[in-house]
């Protein structure tokens, strides 16, 4: 085999295996194992010179300024690429470019302009493998830049390959993914996590050389809409008490006890003149894992580019459960909505926790405490109006124009300073603390309305789990023992079942899985009577 096409094969493998590590937590954040073989081949890449004549470097304007290369994979939906843009945007010192990995789709016009404007260059890397991408992002670093921002929201083999040289600007990674496994730390001079929380797990499990905190930068609207014409455009009466969550689809899927649609409800029953409005998830894509029917004043408004017509018209906002979204809570908030953050959380990073809130902002206990104090705002308008005042006037001192850019030019202080020095990171091992258990088990159900899922017989969970991710690895030979031990143990659980027909049809078993044609709605419908067939059974014992 093509030496570079062997160096491909273990890339591709790296990167599944991060990916893995990162959706199935293994009791790692970071381990050298796999991301010392990534970093191996980025050691050699020099050796096989790019073929960059169909790829034009850009030529970035020289004007004494400092040259920034902000990397990410794409421009998709989510809090990256709002911080991306407010970095460039509050930062008129600087000489902004953008290099997109894998960009799917049209590119926001917002982003050439912006870029343009602070003398850089955009460049979308063309489709290729990631051998090849990251000999073409390492050519790019080299000749644009004097300092690499890496804005990290997932496993990226590529980036952390090209990095991997002292032939190339210091590289400052932006952990936007603070709660999962990722690649980076051999490549990384330097961690910028976005609140202190995430800061504490880079320094102890990450293998960090260097970790800085700077705030997401939010951007203050001049020209907020008023309630009452949001809610004349929304057709909302004006007496009514309006509830808002934003937050993307995944966020709002229940996992054991938590349940947004199910307090949600009982919150509705509760209080006759509210409702609530949730942006970002559908009532179509909420249904598959529904366990209750939805409240008639319970509403998903769909994915919505610029929710802020909501916050405008919304008179309290509810994070949502049980995973958070940090950046829509800054926004309300920023907007001067009271907002209620998620109640006892499974993992202290699957919700916003916010450095300049976390005082006044504090988790409820449980269920019945957040539905009261969700009832005490609503029972209390100059408390509602008081409140969101005073969460508005703490982000504007570190969030926000003159005040972020002084926390920007103190990180300056310190990235200007540094030194490219990639290095090998150690074997890591499994730590089984109280969090990483909950975040495996967050991880069990979270994905997909076909995971198992938690209950009280935890036996039966683990043999379904652990079937059901030797499956997801294709390792169905272990996915087959332990779904019959399943069986065995439960025989009227359909998912035993499923997983056990899924492993005895090997890699056809996917495409049942993924509910294709008349066999996908034959396994629907066999679902369907194996649940009544059960409770049939449950009701003559």
């Amino acid at each position: 085999m093509n030496p570079q096409k062997e160096q491909e094969t273990v890339l591709s493998s790296v990167q599944k295996a991060a990916w893995f590590a990162g959706y199935y937590h293994t009791g790692r954040f970071a381990d050298g194992a796999i991301e010392n073989v990534a970093f191996n081949i980025g050691i050699d890449l020099d050796a096989h010179s790019p073929e960059l004549e169909s790829f034009k470097l850009p030529s970035i304007r020289m004007s004494g300024r400092r040259r920034i290369l902000h990397v990410t994979p794409g421009l998709s939906m989510g809090g990256h690429r709002q911080l991306l843009y407010q970095w460039i945007y509050n930062d008129r010192t600087s000489c902004h470019s953008l290099a997109l990995i894998d960009q799917v789709g049209e590119i926001p016009k917002q982003y050439y302009e912006i870029i343009q404007n602070s003398g850089g260059s955009l460049v979308a890397l063309p489709p290729s493998n990631c051998y090849e991408k990251a000999q073409l992002l390492r050519a790019l670093a080299r000749n644009t830049a004097d300092l690499i921002v890496w804005h990290l929201i997932g496993p990226d083999v590529i980036s952390m390959v090209a990095f991997a040289t002292h032939e190339c600007p210091p590289v400052v990674l932006i952990d936007h993914c603070d709660h999962l496994f990722w690649l980076g730390s051999s490549v990384a001079d330097l961690v910028v996590n976005l609140r202190t929380l995430g800061a504490e797990l880079t320094a102890e499990r990450r293998f960090a050389s260097c970790i800085e905190v700077i705030p997401i930068p939010l951007l203050e609207s001049k020209n907020n809409m008023s309630r009452g014409d949001a809610r004349r455009i929304l057709g909302i009466k004006e007496d009514q008490i309006m509830l808002l969550s934003i937050g993307r689809a995944e966020k709002y899927r229940p996992y054991g006890v938590y349940d947004f649609v199910m307090t949600a409800n009982k919150l509705l029953d509760r209080q006759q003149d509210a409702h609530l409005y949730v942006v970002g998830e559908s009532t179509v894509g909420i249904t598959p894992f529904l366990n209750c029917a939805l409240h008639d004043r319970l509403h998903f408004m769909g994915s919505i580019d610029d929710p802020s017509i909501y916050r405008s018209a919304a008179d309290i906002y509810l994070e949502s459960f049980p995973f958070g979204s940090q950046t829509a809570l800054l926004e309300a908030a920023l907007s001067g909505l009271p907002v209620v953050p998620a109640y006892a959380p499974l993992f202290p990073m699957l919700v916003a926790n916010d450095d300049a809130l976390t005082d006044i902002l504090p988790n409820t206990k449980n269920e019945l405490e957040y539905i009261k104090r969700v009832e005490a705002l609503i029972r209390e308008p100059e408390q509602r109006a008081a409140f969101g005042d005073t969460l508005r006037k703490r982000l504007l001192v570190d969030h926000v124009g003159n005040g972020w850019l002084d926390r920007l030019t103190t990180l300056y202080q310190t990235t200007d300073l540094l030194t490219h020095n990639p290095k090998l990171i150690p074997t890591s091992t499994c730590t089984m603390t109280d969090m990483d258990i909950s975040l495996s088990q967050w991880h069990v159900e979270a994905r997909k309305p076909n995971s198992p899922s938690i209950s009280n017989d935890d036996v039966g969970t683990v043999l379904c789990h652990t079937a059901f991710v030797s499956k997801a690895v294709g390792d169905f030979a272990t996915a087959l023992r332990y779904a019959w031990c399943a069986v065995k143990h439960d025989p009227y659980r359909f998912l035993a079942w499923r997983l056990l027909l899924i492993a005895l049809m090997g890699r056809t078993g996917k495409l049942i899985n993924r509910g294709f044609g008349i066999t996908g709605q034959l396994v629907q419908h066999f679902q369907r009577w194996h649940e009544l067939l059960r409770l049939h059974l449950y009701r003559r014992g």
